[in-house]
């Protein structure tokens, strides 16, 4: 289980990792701020877009396979990102590092929780699954910033690489599970979502950027893809008993606001410390570890506390926690450090160590053990979909600090407890209507044994 999980060290990595690097690249590239949203969202995008497919491929194929396939491309994506001459090409290496994420991540996912019943033993698994992202998202602030502090930002995209290597060697003789689903995957779907995704965040983040003809031509684009993809019924993936499961669907919507505020207010955090206040790319990184750390500490406490509460309770106390640490830290941006931002960044990591175990377990546990590769994906799916729409949002209301700007982090953090609290209520109204109908069947059916019975 743990050697499975060393993959979820590289996606964490790369999430994190790129918080430190921003304002390098922004100098050493020039890069707009659309141009810099995009970098920052191209990995979430292509992880997001690509995970429907990615688990039906887990699903149906050798997970072993697609396991470490996904590991071999992140670590190509790794060596484009750091010989990119320009945005382009570095947009492309992340795109690439996004997909091998998809491809390992549910396929992770499936393979630990193989042969475990519905409990405390699956829940441990999935909270260690959780923690060990954790884990790679502390080193990927640390690490890499200490390698654009020292060596500069090309270093930090190559550190990743003996990592890569040790995690492919680490894991290439583990064992697939006989369960298979059947069908083909839907390739030109996921194709299709991943283009449609990526020019929808990047028309949100160059929403006031762009020419009205360039907007206009974007938008329309945007239109025929998501009109193709109705009329082919979305990605043909995803089966009709995952999507149609109400905690699946709440977990999809709480995980996806929860992300658009982590992924926007560490996005708006770390410009605000590196380009407003000229923090070098360490001195972020350890102002923001603490978030990390305390996920990882406290994930195992909130697999627990699912065990006894259950998964919407848990869920719904990390969402709070998560809020009022960014209401704390827009409320003392002015406040020193150990006032303001480690208090924060320690609230944000407890919240995610209760809510994504919670999300996790919630989804898992609603879904037939062959489509759990599947069920994975979608999670991921939306809160990467979140994650990218919340720096998208932040950089069109024009509410991330830089030193031109001269804004404090202030509003960009209440907007990101916003798409938190936003979240959190529409993940709220889809269980309460699920329960409705259910309270209102079964008052149906009582009425109508009583009818029969008289």
């Amino acid at each position: 289980m743990i050697i499975i999980c060393l993959a979820l060290l590289l996606e964490g990595m790369s999430t994190s990792g790129i918080n430190v690097q921003l304002g390098a690249l922004r100098t050493e590239l020039s890069l707009s701020d659309g141009e810099l949203q995009l970098v920052a969202s191209a990995f979430l995008i292509a992880y997001a877009g690509l995970l429907p497919i990615a688990g039906a491929l887990a699903d149906r194929l050798d997970r072993r396979r697609v396991f470490l396939a996904g590991i071999a491309l992140f670590g190509l994506g790794c060596v484009v990102c750091a010989v990119a001459p320009s945005s382009a090409l570095l947009i492309v290496g992340r795109v690439i590092q996004g997909a091998g994420a998809a491809l390992s991540a549910p396929a992770a996912l499936a393979l630990i929780t193989a042969g475990l019943p519905e409990g405390a033993s699956r829940n441990r698994a999935v909270a260690i699954y959780g923690a060990m992202g954790a884990v790679g998202f502390s080193l990927g602030l640390v690490v890499p910033g200490a390698a654009v502090t020292w060596f500069g930002w090309r270093w930090s995209f190559l550190i990743s690489v003996p990592a890569v290597v040790l995690v492919f060697a680490a894991t290439y003789g583990i064992r697939s599970a006989s369960i298979r689903a059947q069908g083909r995957p839907d390739i030109i779907g996921a194709v299709l979502l991943t283009i449609c995704l990526m020019l929808t965040v990047h028309l949100v983040g160059a929403l006031t950027a762009l020419a009205p003809l360039a907007l206009a031509i974007e938008g329309i684009l945007i239109i025929l893809l998501a009109t193709w993809l109705i009329a082919r019924r979305g990605v043909r993936d995803i089966p009709r008993s995952v999507v149609s499961s109400p905690r699946v669907r709440a977990a999809c919507l709480g995980l996806g606001g929860l992300f658009a505020g982590v992924v926007g207010s560490m996005y708006a955090l770390s410009l605000g410390l590196s380009d407003g206040q000229g923090a070098s790319a360490l001195a972020v990184a350890l102002l923001i570890v603490p978030q990390p750390i305390l996920f990882s500490l406290s994930a195992g406490v909130g697999a627990r506390l699912v065990t006894m509460w259950g998964a919407p309770r848990v869920f719904a106390l990390g969402a709070g926690v998560f809020i009022l640490s960014l209401l704390w830290l827009g409320s003392a941006h002015g406040a020193p450090v150990w006032v303001g931002i480690l208090p924060s960044m320690a609230g944000v990591g407890i919240s995610l160590g209760l809510c994504f175990p919670a999300a996790s377990v919630g989804a898992v546990d609603a879904t037939p053990p062959e489509t759990r590769a599947t069920t994975a994906g979608l999670l991921t799916t939306a809160q990467n979909i979140g994650g990218a729409m919340g720096i998208a949002t932040l950089t069109a209301l024009s509410v991330v600090p830089t030193a031109a700007s001269g804004l404090s982090i202030a509003t960009a953090m209440f907007w990101s407890a916003g798409f938190a609290a936003t979240g959190l209520l529409a993940a709220a109204i889809v269980l309460l209507r699920a329960r409705l109908r259910t309270d209102a069947a079964a008052a149906a059916t009582a009425t109508m044994k009583a009818t029969t019975a008289r």
